[in-house]
């Protein structure tokens, strides 16, 4: 989902617009935890974590957690800048770079954050432009040189709009939906772990950020076409 703007005015309007519009959305649904023990202990306690989530899931996770103040890493790009504006008013302390361009850059401030005292990290497994519900190493290994947990999360609805032409299908809830929120069981990167060792806890994080979307949208009876793909590729299954 690329959105250019560069009048900064605009930008500051339409992410206070957009927070507006969540908060009113939100005071409508249902949340529902699946595996909250997980949630309280590590997203709202005291331990440090590195969250990963589909990309999908990024504007409503992003207005759902913002007042914990994590360090979320962004696409440097001018795409980037409106996301960014909205995830400030919203108490995220953003980090830009990706996977293709500055990445490396932003992982190091992702990990100096966490080592020297930030408790909460995030960013999207399969950003900034897909392929969609694919991994990539970069969370793996800032939960690694730091010594965080790494928690799996994923959010799916009953109702949602969804940005059918983007790469991500990117969903925002409506009004009156019932949302699922569900938190797999964190886990520490062992400093050892190197080459196949490293490259297999990639893929288990993909493989659990699979599983546990499959299952949520399957309880809300969501349709995502990328997960068609991943369920024919993988032979993945509940």
């Amino acid at each position: 989902m690329k959105i250019r703007i560069k009048n900064k005015r605009l930008i500051r309007f339409l992410s206070y617009l957009t927070i507006f519009i969540l908060k009113t959305i939100a005071l409508t649904c249902k949340v529902r935890y699946i595996n909250k023990k997980y949630i309280d202990e590590f997203i709202l306690g005291d331990k440090k974590v590195v969250i990963t989530t589909w990309h999908r899931c990024s504007i409503y996770f992003l207005f759902k957690y913002g007042f914990i103040h994590p360090m979320v890493l962004f696409s440097p790009s001018e795409d980037g800048d409106l996301l960014v504006d909205f995830a400030k008013k919203l108490g995220v302390i953003p980090a830009r770079g990706s996977s293709t361009r500055g990445g490396k850059e932003g992982s190091r401030r992702m990990v100096k954050f966490l080592n020297a005292g930030g408790r909460v990290v995030a960013t999207v497994a399969d950003g900034p432009q897909g392929p969609a519900l694919r991994a990539k190493p970069g969370l793996v290994r800032i939960s690694q040189k730091s010594g965080a947990y790494l928690i799996p999360m994923i959010w799916s609805a009953n109702k949602v709009w969804i940005f059918k032409k983007a790469w991500d299908k990117m969903i925002i809830p409506k009004p009156f939906s019932r949302i699922v929120i569900s938190a797999s069981e964190p886990y520490i990167i062992p400093k050892e772990a190197n080459s196949k060792r490293f490259d297999d806890y990639v893929k288990k994080m993909e493989k659990t950020l699979n599983i546990i979307t499959l299952e949520v949208d399957k309880m809300v009876g969501h349709h995502d076409p990328n997960m068609d793909i991943i369920i024919k590729e993988d032979n993945l299954e509940l």
